[in-house]
């Protein structure tokens, strides 16, 4: 056989390699997305099931995983804090005597968790057990109320008139399926706050997603803040700001938004096939846009140093509004070019985003211990400009860069990491209403 025949078998045999791998990664793709719908409600006939309820199955959040699992997998450590029990509905925990954790760990689902065969509640037992808390205040009424969210929350058993081996499989695929952890979409979920807040990837990029909102979502949803009831069927009440303000939606929205809603015509073709940093993108666009991000609030008030690494400085910070207007104040004991003590203040408004831009002062007043000010020689005189960025309550950076005339006396550009150790006794951060009072 001739060299150049060798090659062309060669070629034709890498090729079909290829298309067979690629085949696997196509199928693949296509289990993680129905396996995704399966989540949100394996009955549907888009997620592959009959359409039809289980018999005996009244209220279908008895039997859908994400009722007590949560949109975000993690349950009362999730989105899904508060959500309460309801006769039509189980919840992810909050009031349940019942500790075992419902939070989903992407990589260790099998076929077997999911089943729950002959060890999980009938359907019915479900949604009989839900008992209501009366005026009566006996015990024999709580212990019903108790043993009602208990039962309820018990994991179905799946294996009857449940899911076919397909959806099975499917589920399995998607809930090992790294990019579509919860962690792909937020950094941080912190149910303490209400409404639960979010930290979005620093990854994401708030242009990018607005870009992606008006190409892909604006035909039926319109502008993010604008109720357009009707528009295409675009819903939520009051658009997408008012309901992303509710609590715990953002995970609502990161598994809709990336993988669409059964039997509606929210599908990812729809929705222009979004990655999960498409999905990203668009939520800090929206959350930037309508203020339900983390802020600099007053409730970052308090001590900030750079670490043991820069020992023996820090700053005393003052967040609090002043005219309306939420300002940031703050004093950074530390040392000049010759090594004296020395500080400086800064001073700027901060009312929306994670930065504040300042402008710096430094003491310049002669003065000795306990004398009384010379109002014609200022106390301070500008020194230079700097920003402060909070990403958390307790973590920013500081950037201070001086004028000239302080540069030419040994100053330079300061730049490090803060964190917070002492936190201000009865001060909540993030406030609740970061609002002027």
């Amino acid at each position: 056989m001739s060299k150049k025949a060798l090659r062309f078998i060669s070629l034709m045999s890498t090729m079909t390699l290829l298309l067979f791998f690629a085949g696997i990664a196509m199928a693949q793709d296509a289990a993680v997305e129905q396996g995704a719908l399966a989540y949100s409600n394996w009955t549907k006939t888009d997620a592959g099931g009959s359409g039809a309820l289980p018999p005996g199955v009244d209220s279908q959040d008895y039997i859908r995983c994400k009722a007590c699992h949560g949109w975000d997998h993690m349950a009362t450590d999730g989105g899904y804090a508060r959500r309460s029990r309801k006769d039509s509905r189980p919840n992810a925990g909050a009031g349940d005597g019942d500790t075992t954790s419902r939070i989903i760990v992407t990589g260790t689902v099998t076929a077997d968790m999911i089943t729950h065969t002959g060890t999980g509640r009938a359907y019915t037992d479900g949604m009989a057990s839900w008992v209501a808390l009366d005026d009566s205040h006996s015990a024999a009424n709580k212990a019903a109320h108790a043993n009602g969210y208990t039962l309820g929350n018990q994991h179905p058993d799946l294996s009857v008139d449940g899911l076919t081996p397909t959806q099975i499989d499917n589920l399995v695929a998607f809930l090992n399926f790294a990019d579509g952890d919860s962690s792909v979409y937020f950094s941080n979920i912190n149910p303490s706050q209400n409404p639960v807040l979010y930290t979005i990837v620093d990854t994401a990029d708030a242009a990018a997603g607005e870009t992606f909102y008006n190409s892909n979502c604006n035909v039926c949803h319109g502008d993010p803040a604008t109720d357009h009831d009707g528009l295409n069927g675009g819903h939520p009440d009051g658009g997408i700001l008012a309901y992303l303000a509710q609590d715990g939606k953002f995970s609502e929205f990161a598994h809709k938004a990336r993988w669409g809603i059964p039997n509606t015509i929210m599908d990812r073709s729809t929705m222009g096939s979004p990655t999960s940093q498409n999905v990203a993108d668009v939520m800090l666009y929206l959350q930037e846009l309508g203020g339900t991000g983390f802020a600099i609030n007053p409730g970052l008030s308090g001590n900030w140093w750079g670490g043991i690494d820069y020992n023996g400085e820090g700053f005393l910070i003052e967040i609090a509004y002043a005219n309306d207007m939420l300002t940031l104040i703050g004093s950074f004991y530390t040392y000049d070019s010759e090594g004296a003590p020395e500080w400086l203040i800064a001073t700027g408004l901060a009312n929306t985003g994670t930065t504040s831009h300042v402008t710096i002062y430094i003491s310049d007043a002669q003065r000795t211990w306990g004398s009384v000010g010379n109002p014609t020689n200022p106390a301070t005189v500008e020194w230079g400009t700097g920003t402060f960025t909070f990403t958390s309550c307790t973590s920013g950076t500081f950037t201070f860069t001086p004028n000239a005339t302080y540069m030419a006396l040994g100053f330079t550009e300061i730049t490090y990491d803060l964190q917070r150790d002492i936190v201000e006794p009865g001060i909540v951060c993030p406030t609740i209403n970061n609002e002027a009072p």
